[in-house]
């Protein structure tokens, strides 16, 4: 029964993604605000097929904890790919930053480009931090709120301290002296890494309460990752199948 609602998802799913990025096509010429409809839509209605196809469902805990002024950093935890879903629906006026490949990706990496998120390329070293440095501070200026991974890369439940944090996060926290609000979750048991399976269950999205800036890079690195890697032990397990 799982395989079968998986192969139902992914088909209806990336139906739906088609349907809702070709008609978005005309807010490319739009103002930002009107593109922003775009990943909104698109990501209700990943959610509501996970839950009505998959019987996946998501529980938010700690939305006091989000700032009530716009211009902060929300780094989460990274395992699915079910935070893309996420995020946009929680935090208001979102931009992500992901790795530069992404904007190959047909219609995705422009509208990627369009609502503000940042690419950057792994490989440019010094140079390409100044450039993301510059354009967060601009986005961040103009009240908008970023999403980061800071371990930069999705990990399976299980690996949540063998792979120590990016410091580009407190290179990010440091210069533009914004608050980050760290985010823990266990989405990777509901959709696994390099998985096509969908397990049906309650995932917990879990908002701690945020750091404030000021802190030299490295102790807020070490707060940081202590702060999510201990929260992940406390999570509660999402299964609801018991096949």
């Amino acid at each position: 029964m799982i395989w079968l609602r998986s192969i139902l998802f992914t088909i209806v799913y990336y139906i739906y993604s088609a349907i809702v990025f070709i008609l978005m096509i005309p807010t490319f010429i739009l103002p930002r605000k009107w593109a922003m409809i775009m990943p909104i839509v698109w990501t209700s209605g990943g959610t509501y097929l996970l839950r009505w196809i998959c019987g996946i469902r998501i529980k938010i805990e700690g939305q006091e904890n989000l700032p009530q002024k716009s211009g902060y950093i929300v780094a989460s935890k990274h395992q699915s790919a079910m935070e893309t879903n996420i995020f946009h629906n929680l935090v208001p006026d979102t931009f992500y930053v992901f790795k530069q490949s992404l904007l190959w990706v047909p219609l995705a990496g422009l509208y990627g480009l369009k609502t503000g998120c940042l690419p950057i390329d792994r490989k440019g070293g010094g140079l390409a931090l100044r450039k993301m440095f510059k354009g967060a501070v601009k986005r961040f200026q103009a009240g908008q709120n970023m999403v980061i991974f800071p371990e930069g890369t999705r990990t399976k439940p299980g690996e949540e301290t063998t792979k120590p944090y990016s410091p580009g996060i407190a290179l990010i926290y440091e210069h533009c002296n914004v608050p980050v609000v760290p985010v823990a979750l266990n989405t990777g048991y509901c959709w696994p890494k390099n998985s096509f399976k969908r397990i049906p269950g309650t995932v917990t999205v879990r908002i701690l309460p945020p750091i404030q800036p000021g802190l030299p890079k490295r102790d807020f690195l070490k707060i940081l990752q202590h702060t999510i890697e201990e929260e992940q032990k406390k999570l509660p397990n999402p299964y609801t199948y018991k096949g």
